[in-house]
């Protein structure tokens, strides 16, 4: 299983609200061909110097990543939406281990 992680930063001015609603798209976000578990969510400011959100992703190997990440409606997301909304965005995708499960 290969989980994708996505750190956020909102730009200046960003409103809670417009963040929200980017996020949301990606939950309702559907990939044919493709089950995948997507978790997002702001962060709540328990620790100073997080980033604002966070976007996880558990699909089943390497080939299911590739096609969520090579879809065009992900794509027209991360370009019309989040492009707007960030400052910046860290990723990293990492193998969880065998018979890991989400809670």
């Amino acid at each position: 299983m290969i989980r994708n992680v996505v750190l956020g930063r909102v730009r200046e001015g960003v409103e809670a609200v417009e963040l929200e609603a980017g996020l949301q798209e990606l939950r309702d976000l559907r990939v044919p061909g493709v089950e995948f578990e997507l978790r997002a969510g702001r962060d709540l400011g328990l620790r100073e110097g997080n980033a604002d959100f966070v976007i996880t992703v558990d699909l089943a190997d390497e080939a299911a990543y590739r096609r969520y990440d090579e879809d065009p409606e992900h794509n027209r997301i991360r370009r019309e939406v989040f492009a707007h909304l960030c400052s910046s965005l860290e990723r990293v995708q990492f193998a969880l281990p065998d018979g890991a499960t989400t809670l």
